[in-house]
């Protein structure tokens, strides 16, 4: 409860903060000796055999996978409730999309062309549009999965398997030569600045009434209704 009164609020500040400031370092070209030198590391000759899958793997940020994930997360909250979570985080996927355009169009950063990309993307480049959705997609279907009655092993794969999903969606945008590397990381820290609100406002409360609650816990402190008189 305290972290979720507490930590996610500050965490999501945090965040904001930090997008804030990659897109003032962005706009004043602060960023573009790192930027450069982080492209050319990961398109480096000997990483190709090993980073090659990126050019797949990058789809899973696309729209479609993302429309996809969205569906998802609503079959997951109507299955194991409340549907209401479900839903708006289907919603709030969707809207992440208009967001993330938005900004786009503020900080207007074109895309790299200093190095022949694996192929062509077009629009602005910040933050990228492929790491912010992964994020908020595959992180609100995490959070939903995360509250389910599945045995907690399982429920820890997903979530790792997830997280992998959403690094290689990231580092795939760098490597075909799409986005700079602040922009996945924009693109991430926006994402998970919307998950962890998501996390806050959906926090899980007991559906059941004080009464039950308290039946099942007899530690739970209780009052006792006064006496006659």
């Amino acid at each position: 409860m305290g972290w979720s009164r507490a930590t996610a609020p500050a965490a999501a500040l945090l965040g904001v903060v930090i997008v804030v400031l990659l897109g003032v370092a962005v706009s004043l070209d602060l960023t573009d000796a790192l930027d450069r030198s982080i492209i050319r590391a990961v398109r480096a000759d000997a990483l190709d055999a090993i980073l090659w899958p990126l050019r797949w793997i990058t789809e899973l940020g696309s729209t479609r996978a993302i429309i996809g994930v969205a569906v998802i997360t609503l079959v997951v909250g109507i299955g194991v409730g409340p549907w209401r979570h479900g839903a708006i985080g289907a919603i709030v996927i969707g809207l992440s999309s208009l967001g993330v355009e938005l900004i786009k169009r503020f900080v207007a950063r074109e895309r790299p062309d200093f190095l022949e990309p694996v192929l062509v993307e077009r629009g602005f480049s910040f933050p990228s549009g492929h790491a912010t959705l992964s994020m908020v997609a595959y992180g609100i279907l995490g959070i939903l999965l995360s509250r389910t009655p599945m045995p907690r092993r399982l429920r820890l794969v997903l979530l790792a398997i997830l997280a992998v999903v959403i690094l290689a969606v990231g580092l795939s945008r760098v490597w075909l030569g799409v986005h700079y590397p602040s922009d996945v990381v924009a693109g991430w820290t926006t994402g998970a600045v919307v998950v962890l609100v998501f996390a806050w406002v959906t926090r899980s409360v007991s559906p059941e009434p004080i009464e039950a609650a308290v039946d099942e816990d007899p530690a739970a402190p209780r009052s006792d209704p006064p006496g006659r008189g």
